[in-house]
């Protein structure tokens, strides 16, 4: 590698590093110009490393991770009828959708349920409503959580309970993305 690669390399390096340890809360325009390293001899001793910021405990965080299509199976969500908002969430559905999701998802028939146009309301107010229940039993888990994610159907749930859309319209979004799938 010719000396002007190496110090082109190491500039990145530089700069990588120093946006890498910049303190949380700072903006871009915060990030200080990166250094100018000049090419060293081939021989030469290579510089020392900048230090890097201290690890972090990952112990008290938690990410959130929601199912997609193929999740779902006849009597799910029924222990979560204990928990607040539950079945606030499946009558929302049922006026959304015009069927008693909640019946289906406790008592089937197990072919309908299976039913993408069933399947995927099923999973998104089921594991919504398996975050009230964590609420309930971990509220910590809730309050350290760091990021939401799904597969699928479960996109819509992580956006939900992100709060970048409210249940409603996650339930809506989700049965038109269903709709315009089934179509394509």
């Amino acid at each position: 590698m010719a000396a002007s690669s190496r110090g082109k390399v190491r500039s990145l390096v530089s700069l990588s590093r120093t946006l890498s340890t910049n303190k949380p809360g700072s903006t871009a325009g915060d990030y200080p110009p990166p250094a100018e390293v000049p090419a060293s001899p081939p021989n030469s001793e290579p510089a020392a490393a900048p230090q890097r910021r201290p690890k972090k405990d990952p112990s008290g965080c938690s990410v959130l991770l929601f199912p997609g299509q193929g999740s779902q199976f006849v009597g799910m969500g029924r222990g979560l009828l204990k928990y607040p908002n539950v079945k606030e969430m499946f009558t929302v559905a049922q006026k959304i959708l015009g069927y008693d999701l909640l019946s289906l998802c406790l008592e089937g028939p197990e072919d309908e349920l299976q039913k993408t146009v069933h399947c995927q309301p099923a999973v998104f107010v089921t594991s919504l409503a398996a975050v009230e229940r964590l609420n309930q039993e971990n509220p910590k888990a809730i309050e350290m959580c760091v990021a939401a994610a799904g597969f699928s159907v479960g996109e819509f749930a992580a956006l939900v309970f992100s709060g970048a859309m409210n249940f409603a319209e996650g339930r809506k979004i989700s049965f038109l993305e269903e709709a315009v799938s089934q179509n394509s």
